[in-house]
């Protein structure tokens, strides 16, 4: 029980530091300043794209979870997940939703994205069950 809630813990952190620094690493107050002529989707693919020529994709972030790729919607930014390996089984959209949201919410940069009416989205993959976790979040959750 302790392994898996190890590992939730580090999914968790690991999960809220990549968005975090994908975010913070492309600059995304002065890339919207840019874009401010640009629609909603421009602006969006801009910043994907930034974020793409940042990292190379898939990125290991801790020992059990792959960041696969981030991609552009109309009106969201996406970011897709693997989570493999011991206690991964554990992990509930629930458990994710109420670690990641509480840091979206509190760090400028994302707020700056969700105030714009940008959302974020999330995509878990659990290998060996099957298992898809969805995650999703608007200015409205952080009310």
């Amino acid at each position: 029980m302790a392994t898996q809630a190890t590992t939730r813990n580090r999914i968790i952190g690991a999960v809220v530091a990549i968005v975090v620094a994908v975010l913070v690493s492309f600059g995304v107050r002065a890339a919207f300043q840019a874009f401010g002529g640009d629609s909603k989707e421009d602006a969006i693919a801009e910043n994907v794209e930034q974020a793409k020529e940042q990292y190379d994709l898939p990125q290991q972030i801790d020992e059990v979870t792959v960041l696969e790729d981030i991609t552009a919607e109309s009106d969201a930014i996406h970011y897709r997940y693997t989570l493999s390996g011991e206690g991964v089984e554990s992990v509930t959209e629930e458990l994710l939703a109420a670690s990641v949201l509480p840091q979206l919410c509190s760090t400028a940069a994302t707020r700056d994205i969700l105030d714009r009416d940008i959302g974020m989205k999330y995509s878990y993959d659990v290998e060996g069950t099957g298992d898809q976790l969805e995650l999703a979040f608007s200015k409205s959750d952080c009310a």
